[in-house]
């Protein structure tokens, strides 16, 4: 049997907070990546949209329901042992109606709030763990995160204007 392709669908959910924008992270817990951070998201399921694996996703990892939700990218990642088709979506983040929880404890630690800066910064920390265990951190399991790396090759040293 041939390898196959999967498709991800990784999650942004934004807040604006003093004319700021900022993003949902979610620190790993468990498995071979402890410690690193990712946006909510997981694989798309059969016969699922897109924006519906995101509003599951989002409300089975941070307890949210957020039912707009809009196509911002798409990467292909092929790794060593693995192919992800990675679907960014995005939605904002209604604080007055909404409280994000830590929904499965036992794949994600916590929540934060971060700029685009601080999303940069910490995603250059998985850029040097995947470079020195890509394998094993791919042929794990999804990791809308890993996508971000060729996202964020593009958008260095500005502000995506896709997420504005």
């Amino acid at each position: 049997m041939l390898p196959q392709v999967k498709v991800g669908v990784g999650c942004f959910v934004v807040r604006r907070v003093a004319g700021a924008t900022q993003f949902l992270l979610g620190e790993r817990h468990g498995g071979l990546s402890p410690g690193l951070w990712g946006l909510p998201g997981g694989h798309l399921e059969f016969g699922e949209q897109w924006s519906e694996c995101a509003q599951r996703e989002t409300h089975e990892e941070c307890g949210v329901n957020i039912a707009d939700w809009r196509h911002v990218a798409t990467t292909n990642d092929i790794f060593e042992n693995s192919h992800y088709v990675t679907v960014f979506m995005k939605a904002e983040f209604d604080a007055e109606r909404m409280r994000v929880k830590l929904a499965e404890p036992h794949k994600c630690k916590q929540w934060i709030w971060v700029s685009w800066e601080e999303l940069c910064r910490r995603q250059s920390t998985l850029r040097n763990a995947c470079t020195s265990k890509t394998s094993d951190l791919a042929s794990v399991e999804f990791s809308p995160f890993h996508s971000l790396q060729s996202l964020q090759t593009l958008y260095t040293d500005k502000y995506p204007p896709w997420l504005q």
